[in-house]
């Protein structure tokens, strides 16, 4: 088993830079988009916190961690899209078209090979 190490902090600054850059939230949307971004940083942190500091040595010990490790992810929903959708019904339609064509970040997650 193989977690990906993942500075969360510096991805989740990109990803809200990246939004603010094309959606460009008004003054008015401000408070949910930084609501959005502090959950997204709890998210990424509490999701890093999952990851095993050593191998499973046994199948039973690989499988609970994996268990441990869909549960985070599964927690990390659950803080991530209130406030997303938070921010998400605040944009007009312009907006709201702009924030869907954000796709991956292919320069921080595309591998070098």
């Amino acid at each position: 088993m193989r977690c990906v190490v993942v500075a969360q902090k510096g991805f989740t600054q990109l990803r809200a830079q990246r939004v603010e850059e094309i959606v460009k939230p008004a003054q008015q949307q401000l408070d949910a988009f930084e609501r959005l971004k502090s959950a997204s940083t709890q998210a990424a942190n509490h999701w890093q916190a999952s990851c095993p500091t050593q191998l499973p040595q046994t199948a039973l010990d690989r499988f609970d961690a994996v268990a441990k490790r869909v549960n985070a992810m599964g927690e990390a929903i659950k803080t991530v899209r209130p406030e997303l959708a938070s921010f998400y019904d605040s944009l007009d339609d312009e907006q709201k078209a702009r924030f869907n064509t954000l796709g991956p970040l292919r320069a921080a997650t595309s591998r070098q090979g």
